[in-house]
């Protein structure tokens, strides 16, 4: 399957436009309604593979370790981010989910569901974020993954 293949049947699955520039297309989309993630794919056809990213937040500028330690823990084995991990984007210093996948093996399970899965946990995280600024600056431990997390 090649990346415009992929964006065809994403499009078909999801009823969204997306346009694609170069190997690479953006998106807004949300299974929840009223709460959209901004979603950028870069799609390979060389190798055949996929990277999906979501800006979950900016991080708060009290608290910031605590927080960090709870994004870092929740990369521990991929659980508190079903597959994905977080990362802070060098360029804005915002934090953001991503992963890499296989084009062929989304396309056979469906690239709607991984899709719609990946939106549901940025969105959890994205909101975890957000909350944090009104959470206690006390930095002695981390968070708890947010509830609406996927755990593999």
């Amino acid at each position: 399957m090649t990346f415009r293949e992929y964006v065809g049947t994403l499009e078909r699955e999801l009823g969204v436009e997306i346009q694609i520039e170069d190997d690479a297309c953006a998106f807004s989309y949300g299974a929840k309604k009223n709460f959209k993630i901004d979603i950028l794919i870069h799609g390979s056809n060389e190798h055949g593979k996929l990277l999906t990213c979501a800006d979950i937040g900016e991080p708060p500028p009290v608290g910031r370790e605590r927080l960090f330690k709870t994004l870092l823990e929740a990369n521990d084995f991929l659980g508190d981010t079903a597959g994905s991990t977080i990362s802070l984007n060098p360029g804005n210093g915002r934090a953001r989910l991503q992963r890499f996948d296989d084009m062929d093996a989304l396309a056979a399970t469906g690239p709607a569901k991984a899709l719609t899965a990946f939106a549901n946990t940025a969105a959890a995280w994205k909101m975890l974020i957000a909350d944090f600024r009104d959470a206690p600056p006390d930095d002695s431990g981390s968070m708890s993954a947010p509830d609406g997390a996927l755990r593999v």
